[in-house]
């Protein structure tokens, strides 16, 4: 086995350092963070120009972007053997140390050094009670990705319900007017394919298992679903 993939093994099979950790919550302590060198799972130094940007907020939340992209936040949760869960990303959490913290997924390795710069852009959204009425699925056609979550209560949802991004299509042969990808999803394999817009604003699904989402806003590139007290705002790349 190449000696790189070794050492890979080797560090997943450790426990992370836990000197930025609150063990007994297990919370990391509030910081920002930006990506500093990249690497491939085999180590080999990466370049990169998506620079990603981490920051840890009081109690349980987060916030995450990479350079000029979406701005997601939430609540995160952190297991045992420091795996660290974002919704619509995962990290395994191999260093928290001082200035330092190193995060790896499937993906590759991600360095990090503190962020002292404004790296996020405000993201205004408008009320909700200014929202125009939603009357046809012709209205939301595009591709939509989520940036933000808002859930109600306690209870986070896992990354194969937590829905990272729509795809509007309208009308077609086969019945299908869109489709709804989760995170765990890949991109030639989404889990929900949409049916129609219901009454009240109800945009149906089927697939895994039948899901209908509330739209409580579609208008000016930005777009609001709502399932079971939980929010999702979504707006479309440029």
């Amino acid at each position: 086995m190449h000696r790189s993939k070794i050492v890979i093994l080797l560090l997943l099979l450790l426990p992370a350092v836990v000197h930025g950790i609150d063990k007994k919550k297990k919370l990391i302590i509030p910081g920002r963070w930006k990506e500093v060198k990249r690497m491939t799972p085999d180590s080999t130094v990466q370049e990169y120009d998506d620079t990603l940007y981490v920051a840890f907020l009081p109690k349980d939340s987060f916030s995450y972007h990479y350079r000029k992209g979406f701005i997601y936040e939430g609540v995160y949760g952190l297991s045992e053997d420091s795996i660290l869960d974002m919704g619509t990303v995962r990290f395994k959490v191999l260093l928290r140390k001082g200035e330092q913290m190193v995060l790896m997924n499937q993906k590759g390795i991600h360095h990090f050094g503190p962020d002292l710069s404004d790296t996020a852009a405000a993201i205004v959204i408008k009320k909700e009670d200014s929202a125009r009425p939603v009357n046809s699925l012709e209205e939301m056609i595009g591709r939509w990705s989520v940036y933000k979550r808002k859930t109600e209560g306690p209870g986070t949802l896992d990354a194969a319900d937590n829905i990272r991004s729509v795809y509007i299509t309208g009308p077609s042969t086969d019945g299908k007017q869109g489709f709804v990808y989760s995170g765990a999803d890949a991109d030639n394999a989404p889990s929900w394919t949409v049916r129609e817009l219901g009454g009240g604003q109800s945009l149906v699904c089927e697939g895994r298992r039948p899901r209908t989402f509330k739209v409580l806003r579609c208008q000016d590139g930005e777009m609001i679903l709502e399932e079971s007290g939980v929010k999702y705002f979504l707006k479309q790349p440029k």
